[in-house]
């Protein structure tokens, strides 16, 4: 009787909410798919909105008088802890190492060699890599003229006469009055008697086989132009304002917006994307161009790319072959090509008249034999599974994965064109023979069709906003510098601090006046925007590096925080006690107390182990402050005490703080420093310094001059006044 009230009541339940949902026409399946996307919306930890994603309502259909039967609605996380499943995810993600090698750039600076740090990650993990080229591409693969060569066409000039043909360059000769080229191949042969009588009852046996069909072909070309190196500076000042303009074929494209500003080593990360027909378009030429504001734009230089050779060549020089065959949607090591690995190996053997490669299995594994030759993987994974770093099971490798891992490393061995960036030098009429800078690019080539991959995204890395926010707390032992009119060693203390290249946006503390102890205080907060790039631990700045200059240049430089620590000057100019340079991505460990805080905290790093602020996200403690004298070793000049915190441009939102110890004076709340009396400016403050220094120290002294005074004054008066007063008693 029970159970049935209650699945009445659940009935009545359920048809309530329908009526209020609007979908009580739907059929039965519409109703149980609801109920089980709400269940899984519940299970989905990632949208935040569990408490409102739970459903007002019980399925009548679970309720029934056996206790068996019964289901029960999963159980809700509360806010608290779906808060610390989110910092743990995002402190999973945080590893250093991770951030390193999240993006492509992280493969080309690998290559070019500026991390050393990358370099042991791609070892450790096994990371793909990109073969860097230090000059043309043509230059290691004998210019892409195996299947046929390049012979110039060269129209004679009558202008010019034999004597001065012969004392010429031949080479500039040709390039000046060339008109084409002639792309084929000849090849001359022996032919015997008893060949030469069976030519004439049958056709002789063609020594080109298997060429590439001469139609046109409708193809898609991609230049990606990474970086430019040494560019030559052609405005004033010794700086350049470079952009991009591609060529192929009747296309043009200018990449004018897009100019860099004062920068001879650009960073461009762009992709130019153009459909071409060879043969016609054969040439693709590529310009770095220098920005004018007034006047037309100069060429800094250019470079000339035959893609048809590329195209062609059984190298594959179309499109670089990656060192693993990763088929991962949106990886940074995805396979970028067309056609499989399997494929481009039968392609391969076509072209240069090999049989097709056979793959079969023995008991050592899986093999593939290509022209009579065996080839084997080089790393045999063992067993149906395949484990991880961690430990956790994965799926077994599929057999068409298996061959194309195979294949890729054949056709590595069999000296294809691998993934790769080539070093491009570029040329300018105006000055033959003179280098005019190089370019990091390379160049895919992708028959026409609709499954083109995408292209790799190569865009510059852009930076993250911080906010770095800094407590000076107090300093101790700090040098004293003068000497008042006591005789005491003092100091007036204040702390200027300030990012690397950004001295014009320094902020002061408050000044501690007459330290007679070398401690200050001043609980006192320093704000700054930080512009960071996490993968190069760089900073990035805009700024005008010429007073003329119209516009800001970009520049990367390392994230040090300069603290200096200067004694305040009334009618002169302050006097520095101590500086340091911390870098907030290699941070010395701080001290606990004063007393431990010493200079072998910037020398021994085994002791003092290095941090990155970025990771650490808070520090606090003691760091001292030094001068490096022209002659002798380090000197320590004080000790301060402070606090370094980073935070994100949203976390910086969530708990605000202003500078100093102004509104809104939280995260942590700052009280006013609790300084001695006699912290004061003294010029400002006459009275001030009477009463607390000179009065509270000679005051004794000051009474009893006064008392002596006042009798001698009064010894005066009375010898003064004396024969006056005895005149006038004797004679009245």
């Amino acid at each position: 009787k029970e159970g049935v009230e209650q699945e009445k009541q659940g009935a009545i339940e359920m048809e309530t909410i329908n009526l209020n949902e609007e979908s009580t026409t739907k059929p039965a399946a519409d109703k149980k798919a609801k109920s089980q996307s709400m269940e899984k919306l519940i299970k989905n930890d990632d949208l935040g909105q569990v408490a409102e994603a739970a459903p007002r309502y019980r399925n009548y259909r679970s309720i029934s008088c056996d206790n068996k039967k019964k289901k029960t609605l999963p159980k809700q996380k509360t806010h608290a802890e779906l808060k610390a499943e989110r910092l743990k995810e995002e402190t999973k993600k945080a590893n250093p190492d991770d951030i390193l090698v999240s993006d492509w750039w992280s493969k080309y600076y690998e290559s070019v060699g500026n991390d050393p740090r990358l370099k042991k990650i791609f070892d450790d993990r096994d990371l793909p890599r990109i073969k860097m080229y230090d000059r043309n591409l043509e230059d290691y693969f004998g210019n892409f003229q195996d299947i046929m060569e390049s012979i110039p066409i060269v129209k004679p000039d009558n202008d010019v006469s034999s004597d001065e043909d012969s004392d010429s360059d031949e080479e500039d000769i040709e390039t000046r009055h060339r008109v084409g080229f002639f792309k084929g191949s000849i090849k001359v042969y022996e032919i015997s008697e008893e060949m030469h009588l069976l030519n004439k009852t049958q056709p002789p046996q063609l020594m080109f086989s298997n060429l590439p069909t001469n139609k046109k072909a409708d193809v898609l070309v991609r230049v990606y132009v990474v970086a430019g190196v040494g560019l030559t500076p052609l405005d004033f000042g010794g700086s350049v304002d470079p952009y991009l303009v591609v060529k192929c074929g009747k296309t043009v494209i200018e990449d004018k917006d897009k100019y860099i500003t004062k920068d001879l080593n650009p960073v461009f990360g762009r992709v130019f994307q153009i459909r071409a027909k060879l043969p016609r378009d054969s040439e693709l030429t590529v310009k770095v161009m220098d920005h004018d504001i007034v006047g037309a734009n100069d060429l800094i230089g250019s470079t000339t790319i035959d893609i048809e050779n590329r195209f062609l060549s059984w190298r594959r020089a179309s499109c670089g072959i990656s060192q693993k065959f990763v088929k991962k949607r949106g990886d940074k090591d995805k396979w970028r090509d067309q056609l499989k690995p399997t494929e481009i190996l039968k392609r391969l053997c076509a072209l240069k008249g090999w049989l097709k490669p056979v793959f079969k299995k023995d008991a050592d594994g899986l093999k593939v034999i290509i022209n009579g030759r065996e080839y084997s993987p080089k790393k045999r994974k063992k067993g149906p599974l395949v484990l991880d770093m961690e430990g956790e099971e994965q799926k077994p490798v599929n057999a068409s994965e298996e061959r194309n891992s195979l294949a890729l490393e054949a056709l590595h061995e069999l000296d294809v064109v691998p993934e790769h960036i080539e070093t491009r030098v570029l040329t300018n009429e105006d000055c033959p023979g003179i280098p005019q800078g190089k370019l990091h690019m390379w160049v895919d080539i992708f028959p026409y069709s609709d499954n083109i991959p995408p292209p790799v995204n190569i865009a510059p890395r852009q930076p993250q906003k911080y906010v770095l926010r800094c407590i000076i707390w107090n300093t101790h032992d700090v040098f004293l510098e003068e000497t008042n009119i006591l005789g005491e060693e003092m100091s007036d203390i204040y702390l200027k601090c300030f990012l690397e290249g950004r001295k014009k946006d320094a902020q002061e503390t408050d000044v501690h006046y007459r330290s007679l102890t070398g401690e200050g205080n001043f609980n006192w907060r320093m704000v700054w925007d930080v512009n960071f790039i996490p993968q190069e631990n760089k900073m990035i700045q805009k700024k005008k590096t010429k007073f003329w200059h119209i516009e800001k240049s970009v520049k990367k430089v390392d994230p040090v925080f300069h603290i200096k620590v200067f004694d305040k000057d009334v009618l002169s100019r302050d006097d520095l006690l101590g500086s340091t340079e911390l870098n907030l991505t290699r941070l010395p460990a701080p001290t606990k107390t004063a007393k431990e805080c010493c200079l072998e905290q910037y020398e021994d790093e085994e002791k003092y182990p290095r941090m990155s602020l970025f990771e650490r996200k808070k520090i606090l403690g003691f760091w001292p402050v030094y001068i490096d004298p022209i002659d002798g070793p380090r000197e320590l000049r004080g000790k301060v005490e402070m606090e370094l915190e980073i935070l994100t441009e949203q976390e910086a939102i969530e708990r605000p703080a202003g500078k100093a110890r102004e509104e809104p004076n939280a995260n942590p709340t700052l009280e006013p420093p609790n300084r001695p009396d006699t912290s004061f400016n003294w010029f400002t403050n006459p009275w001030k310094l009477f009463t607390v220094i000179i009065w509270r120290r000679y005051k004794w002294h000051i009474i009893i001059g006064l008392i002596v005074i006042l009798l001698i004054l009064f010894a005066v008066l009375m010898f003064y006044t004396a024969p006056a007063a005895i005149n006038q008693a004797i004679f009245g």
